[in-house]
């Protein structure tokens, strides 16, 4: 009989290939699954539990959780998620490369296995005002990294199909350097949609419907399906998967807040949602399993011998709750628990990043366009429109937070439905400047300016006074305490939010508002610069609108 390190007995073990459903044991070695088969020895009787591979997010941005990785690392383990690529794009955008090493060092000391791309876009476009400038030779030099998976999503994409030169050298760099680039194109249709994959782009999470994705697949792309906390595409997506096109879809969350983790679930809550939509099991698991392990080329994602000893032991395939997660064959986390703690990695270089000076009642008045014309946004979607300006509707400000220039953007917000005070954060992808939303200049300023001392985060403000706050300190986007404390408070702000700020009911307060100054993403948004078509990708200013 061979020697293991540990045999789990009595499982019904997932074949997420074929699809079937066996009795087996599974025997570990050495990290690795050593062989899954009947009478393997002595072991750890499983009472018939469903073996899975363990989960992998197949794009995220830690940094979206409010959690710094060791944190977010307690939160999703628990869940089943073994795997993650990780894209601190967020950080970088902050601190640059001094986030981006920090991200690394504080996700090694715990066993969840995160793949750590280089951002490729900070800033996100050249219309954004971020603390950070990484250029192509930086790209390059990073990509030379063995701890730099690869090269992270291109939201670039005028720049890609106008044959931008910086765009394009990076795109070279990590061919080059022989690693995967992620995709992000919404709406790319057509002969751009064609050039954009060409460039050797081969992922989108960016798909709003069926339609979107099938004409990603037919790019020669793979499409990775977003269900998070302010994007959630799974429902419109699933009429385009098939058995013959299976293979190439993937699930992820993108953003996912710590509220929802610990709430709801991560890539469990994915699984759960796929299959009362009619999905499969076994096909909901591929995406969340085999299929992202193959487009990234990681020896995991299936229960077979010679794979990473990553196994999620569930009672059931319909909500997908953990007992238990092993990572590389060791038990991590037992019942929602984590069996692991981790002390947060050197914080000197990503702390105190709030450069701003008090915003004061001028920066506040709508002018020029801004009294034309109001952000329109639709919830459940990161999709933001124009629409006519209309006197009574709350505004919108975005105020540069990095080098002290006092500069804001301000205009109307229709479709988010605040009122009686404001909220602001310091979380605005992908250049997070400060936003804010309110019906009250005295609310706005008084939730903007209580962001100061604390060095970043969340401040909801009703009829003049602060009534909630999360400081998020790292990077004035995330926590170091644990993340039933930060999901607690972010809670609490959100239903604060929708019952006390009568915030839109189908939004999701932080997130929704988090997501309204970004470039790259259609149709329009404001930055601190003022109201940009994202669509012609100018300054609407400029754009003789």
């Amino acid at each position: 009989m061979e020697r293991f390190d540990k045999v789990l007995k009595n499982c019904r073990a997932l074949d997420v290939r074929a699809g079937g459903i066996g009795k087996a044991d599974i025997a570990f070695r050495n990290g690795l699954i050593a062989a899954v088969g009947e009478n393997l020895g002595e072991g750890e009787d499983c009472g018939g539990l469903f073996a899975l591979p363990g989960f992998i997010d197949a794009h995220v941005h830690i940094e979206s959780s409010q959690l710094i990785p060791s944190r977010f690392a307690e939160a999703v383990v628990p869940r089943g998620t073994t795997t993650v690529v990780a894209d601190p794009h967020e950080i970088a955008n902050v601190c640059g490369m001094d986030g981006v090493d920090f991200m690394i060092a504080d996700a090694a000391g715990t066993p969840l296995e995160v793949k750590m791309m280089m951002p490729s876009c900070v800033p996100a476009s050249p219309a954004e005002s971020g603390g950070a400038v990484l250029d192509a030779g930086a790209v390059a030099a990073a990509l030379a990294r063995d701890d730099i998976f690869g090269l992270g999503e291109m939201m670039n994409y005028p720049g890609v199909t106008g044959g931008d030169a910086e765009a394009l050298a990076k795109l070279a760099a990590a061919r080059a350097a022989g690693k995967p680039v992620d995709g992000h194109f919404p709406g790319g249709k057509g002969p751009e949609l064609a050039a954009y994959a060409a460039a050797g782009i081969s992922s989108d999470h960016e798909c709003n419907d069926a339609d979107e994705a099938r004409d990603k697949l037919a790019a020669g792309m793979d499409v990775f399906i977003r269900q998070g906390s302010a994007g959630k595409q799974l429902l419109a997506i699933l009429p385009a998967v098939n058995e013959g096109n299976i293979a190439r879809f993937s699930l992820c969350t993108d953003d996912c807040c710590a509220a929802d983790i610990l709430n709801f679930g991560h890539i469990d809550r994915i699984l759960a949602q796929a299959t009362a939509a009619g999905v499969p099991a076994a096909d909901a698991v591929r995406m969340a399993t085999l299929n992202p392990a193959e487009h990234y080329g990681l020896n995991c994602g299936a229960i077979e011998r010679g794979r990473q000893a990553d196994v999620v032991l569930v009672p059931d395939l319909e909500n997908f709750k953990p007992l238990r997660v092993y990572k590389r064959g060791v038990l991590v986390a037992e019942r929602g628990k984590a069996l692991f703690n981790a002390a947060p990695a050197d914080l000197s270089k990503v702390t105190n990043t709030l450069r701003m000076p008090p915003v004061t009642e001028d920066k506040l008045r709508l002018a020029g366009t801004a009294r034309r014309y109001a952000l329109k946004m639709q919830a459940g979607s990161l999709i933001k429109e124009l629409a006519p300006f209309k006197e009574g509707l709350p505004k919108l400000c975005v105020a540069e937070r990095h080098k002290n220039t006092g500069r804001t953007g301000v205009c109307a917000l229709d479709g988010y439905g605040i009122k009686g005070g404001a909220i602001a954060l310091s979380i605005s992808h992908d250049a997070h400047n400060v936003v804010c939303a309110g019906d009250s200049d005295a609310d706005m300023r008084l939730a903007m300016n209580s962001l100061l001392p604390m060095g970043g985060g969340i401040c909801a403000v009703k009829n003049g006074k602060l009534a909630l706050s999360l400081a998020l300190p790292v990077a004035g986007l995330m926590s170091c305490a644990p993340a039933e404390q930060t999901a607690a408070k972010m809670t609490a702000i959100n239903d604060f939010c929708k019952k006390q700020l009568r915030v839109d009911a189908e939004a999701e307060p932080v997130m929704a508002l988090s997501f309204l100054a970004l470039t790259v993403i259609p149709h329009a948004c404001l930055t601190d610069r003022g109201l940009f078509d994202a669509d012609k990708f100018r300054f609407i200013r400029d754009a003789g609108v």
